[in-house]
């Protein structure tokens, strides 16, 4: 109802109001008298009200110049820093312990939070831009040269990675089910029902939709190195390169659309393809867009694709030859 209506309907019901109180002898003075004392009440609840709202401002604002004079006073000026970084140095194992004490009750309730332990990042900021990036490792890119054969790390070659299929996959998760299990709940899906990688496993390859997508996060130690049994480590790669616990494994359908690869871990990325075949479209950054251009890579089955996420930004679109699913696994190394 709009406020002319709801206005007029208020008017018409004081009018029969001011009737009825007529008809039982009542006089203009006497009505007038009782609408003052029922506004007044609404006047009392306005001014608490307001009082109210004056009080938390009042009280945020003393609250946040608080917060301030303490930051300053113990980040800038150095002597008070020092005593009550003394003082309360002691302080920092009892206070951890009973947060920690506190904070069981609410795992209890909520168990899935244990599984922040192992993020490195709980929320990416879509906003960074880093000003000063130095654009020269992609300037004069223009595309990417199979070195298949050529001894040292290289940025696309052919390796001696086994072919994976999906049928490789249910059965490392029926072998392994339980270390597998604790990490199967990250997981993102397009034109697919399912909550876990369980679920997925358990369908049949050919009732999968051709556009179907799955992107499966594994983030904790266990679940990792389960994944290198079928995913070992390229063979060119030095035995000291630490690969980051985070990988990805996407199985998508021959017509699945095109979707952003996460950025992980690491910066060094490596993306090895197990079977059928996608196409890789390598972006420059907006940071790098007026030096760099676009590229784009053709998977094929065992073939290794490496690049650094600060210059290169991956989109994976559907290939053109293979019919069957696409079955890719993601990596980085410091």
């Amino acid at each position: 109802m709009s406020k002319k209506r709801l206005l007029i309907e208020y008017k018409r019901n004081i009018k029969s109001i001011i009737k009825c109180a007529k008809n039982t002898g009542l006089t203009d003075e006497q009505i007038d008298g009782i609408v003052r004392e029922s506004f007044s009440e609404f006047k009392a609840k306005s001014h608490q009200n307001v009082f109210k709202s004056s009080i938390l401002k009042i009280s945020i604002v003393v609250l946040l110049s608080l917060s301030v004079f303490m930051y300053v006073l113990l980040n800038v000026h150095t002597p008070t820093s020092s005593v009550v970084l003394r003082n309360v140095q002691g302080l920092t194992y009892p206070a951890l312990k009973f947060i920690r004490i506190l904070a069981v009750p609410i795992i209890k309730l909520f168990p899935s939070v244990t599984d922040l332990h192992d993020e490195s990042c709980l929320i990416e900021n879509p906003y960074f831009y880093l000003s000063d990036l130095d654009c020269s490792p992609c300037e004069n890119v223009y595309n990417v040269i199979d070195l298949t054969g050529v001894e040292g790390i290289n940025a696309y070659k052919k390796t001696n990675q086994p072919e994976v299929s999906f049928k490789d996959l249910q059965q490392l998760y029926k072998n392994y089910t339980a270390e597998l299990a604790s990490d199967s709940s990250r997981l993102q899906t397009r034109n697919l029902d399912v909550n876990s990688i369980k679920d997925v496993l358990s369908l049949d390859e050919h009732a999968l939709s051709p556009n179907v997508h799955i992107q499966w996060r594994v983030n904790k130690m266990a679940a990792a190195r389960i994944i290198r049994k079928v995913f070992p480590r390229p063979h060119f790669f030095p035995e000291r390169t630490g690969q980051a616990v985070e990988r990805f494994l996407h199985v998508d359908g021959a017509n699945a659309e095109p979707y952003s690869l996460p950025n992980p871990e690491c910066s060094y990325v490596f993306i090895i393809q197990g079977s059928g075949e996608r196409t890789i479209a390598l972006k420059p950054p907006r940071e790098c867009a007026k030096h760099c251009k676009a590229i784009s890579v053709h998977m094929e089955p065992a073939y290794v694709l490496l690049y650094n996420w600060w210059y290169w930004r991956p989109v994976s679109l559907p290939g053109s030859v293979y019919p069957n699913l696409s079955i890719s696994y993601m990596n980085s190394y410091c």
